[in-house]
């Protein structure tokens, strides 16, 4: 009951569908609260509101965004600027209307930087504190309003792929026994050169035990690609230590159809570049796609970064102070080159057996079976996790 009434809760303060498991007594109940929620809030949400915009083309709303600088700029999410057809114009805090002009796109972080026409608005005060798990979390409206609320769920991370070290081993899942069991050795990989074959079994990574492939992943965990790790091996009947030049993990297209989209968009609209981001903090905020661009800050007012996407019904990413301000020294890219991905069409050409152009050789039709291998894994190691923040949501209950 309490984790139907929160979710309800948070749908009722958000405007999002109803939570079909919740009793008519407890919806009046939220809905009573709700109201009262927002406004006890408010005074956290009063000094980064007057730097929150509301970004338009024609009628439509595209994003929020979050002034900065002298005031004579805004930063937004690239991907939701980019489907604009007309004129751009933001609306601020004190309901003032005002053209802006792209002026450069941070593409790979899904940024883009706006010129605003006019007397600057209000700059954002960033604070660089760090950020606590379990944390409260709350984005404004231009207006003082909440947009969203929540905690962070997981601290700082990289979710870029290929910015992570990857060994070139996949696991025989069939296997009983300590350590991990290769099963196969990805072509060129550092695992390949250092002589690892099919049958050998990884029983240490330094002087760490492992138990399993979650201990292996455990143990690649903040290393980097390049790095030289020692690996305790087992292989016909006798064990060595060999030494392994990691690489960067391949960006691999995914190669379950819509599966994972369709779980993902369980729960309401989501963002269409939602991953791949260098340094977000997981949250469970459920901003719309259209508020998107905006300070977050915590319950002391402390603007500690702006959001960056809705992933799914259980999360949404926040990109940290420190990571905005460091990402804003580079210099952007014209915006008259900046295109936007589509993981939405890679997924479905996957699904139809084809393979992005880009990705894939020349003179190759069909990926390979180890490459079907690995985006099978890591496609399921996804939707493992989907499930896993499911049946937690439910043992809340």
């Amino acid at each position: 009951m309490y984790f139907a009434m929160t979710m309800a809760f948070s749908n009722v303060v958000f405007g999002e569908d109803d939570i079909p498991l919740i009793m008519p007594e407890e919806r009046q109940t939220v809905d009573d609260q709700s109201v009262a929620f927002s406004e006890a809030i408010r005074p956290a949400l009063v000094e980064a509101a007057k730097s929150t915009v509301r970004v338009w083309s024609g009628s439509r709303r595209l994003a929020y965004g979050t002034v900065i600088g002298d005031g004579s700029r805004i930063i937004t999410k690239w991907s939701e600027i980019a489907r604009s057809r007309g004129e751009l114009r933001v609306d601020s805090s004190n309901n003032e209307s005002r053209d802006v002009k792209l002026l450069g796109v941070y593409q790979e972080e899904d940024i883009v930087l706006l010129k605003v026409e006019g007397k600057p608005l209000t700059p954002v005060n960033w604070s660089f504190e760090e950020n606590k798990l379990g944390s409260f979390l709350a984005a404004s409206q231009p207006d003082g309003r909440l947009a969203s609320f929540g905690v962070v769920s997981v601290l700082s991370r990289n979710l870029r792929e290929t910015d992570l070290a990857y060994l070139g081993v996949i696991s025989d899942a069939e296997f009983v026994g300590e350590g991990v069991k290769i099963k196969a050795v990805a072509k060129d990989s550092g695992a390949a050169a250092a002589g690892l074959a099919l049958g050998d079994v990884i029983v240490k990574v330094g002087d760490r035990s492992i138990s399993g492939l979650q201990e292996l992943k455990n143990a690649l965990v903040g290393v980097s690609p390049g790095a030289m790790i020692s690996l305790q091996i087992a292989a016909n009947g006798a064990e060595k230590n060999v030494q392994v030049l990691l690489g960067n993990r391949p960006n691999l297209p995914q190669y379950l159809g819509g599966r994972l989209e369709q779980m993902e968009r369980m729960g309401g609209p989501i963002s269409q570049i939602r991953d791949s981001f260098s340094q977000v903090i997981q949250t469970d905020m459920k901003p719309k796609p259209n508020q998107i661009g905006g300070p977050v800050v915590d319950l002391n007012g402390r603007v500690r970064g702006i959001t960056v996407a809705r992933a799914d019904r259980t999360r949404s990413f926040v990109m940290p102070a420190k990571a905005v301000v460091d990402l804003l020294k580079k210099e952007p890219e014209n915006p008259a080159l900046a295109q936007v991905r589509n993981p939405d069409e890679q997924i479905q050409s996957s699904a139809r057996g084809e393979v992005d152009p880009q990705a894939r050789p020349r003179g190759r039709t069909r990926p390979s079976s180890e490459e079907r291998m690995r985006r099978h894994l890591s496609d399921m190691e996804r939707l493992m996790e989907h499930m896993r923040l499911e049946m937690q949501g439910l043992d809340e209950r």
